[in-house]
């Protein structure tokens, strides 16, 4: 064998090795994603997709039944953030109690992918593994919210 069979050998089980560690990952919650942040302690929430909505608090039962969705979401985050690519559809902006940052988190619909931004940190991209209860959510949010001229 010369020295270019090697080397696109090596490179051929270099990426079979790496697309298996890729797809065998296991899945985190967002609690792991964002150690620091407490989900339960979740007290102002606002959902946008980029037209103008009255501010106004999420009635109790919307913030808790967020709070549910966002505990048990399963994602893994993506190796390779494509920032540029992401279309940003949806946005969810929140605070907790037990932290002094905020929080934005970026729905991109079509390729399954959320970012969560800590402020003023950048944005971390995850792939979810079901995300029909957080989009149907935030869809059926923005869809009764109050548009202002």
């Amino acid at each position: 064998m010369d020295i270019r069979k090697k080397k696109r050998w090596f490179l051929l089980i270099a990426v079979v090795i790496w697309l298996i560690w890729f797809y065998s990952r296991p899945q985190i919650s967002l609690n792991e994603a964002v150690p620091e942040l407490d989900i339960a302690s979740i007290h102002y929430v606002y959902i946008t997709n980029g037209r103008i909505v009255e501010l106004d608090d999420m009635r109790v039962e919307e913030t808790e039944r967020l709070i549910s969705i966002l505990d048990s979401l399963a994602m893994k985050k993506k190796i390779i953030p494509n920032i540029p690519a992401f279309n940003d559809d949806a946005r969810i902006w929140f605070n907790a109690a037990n932290t002094e940052g905020n929080y934005e988190i970026r729905i991109d619909y079509k390729r399954n992918i959320i970012g969560i931004t800590e402020y003023p940190k950048m944005m971390k991209q995850y792939i979810l593994e079901d995300s029909s209860d957080l989009f149907s959510f935030v869809q059926n949010h923005i869809k009764n919210a109050k548009v202002v001229d």
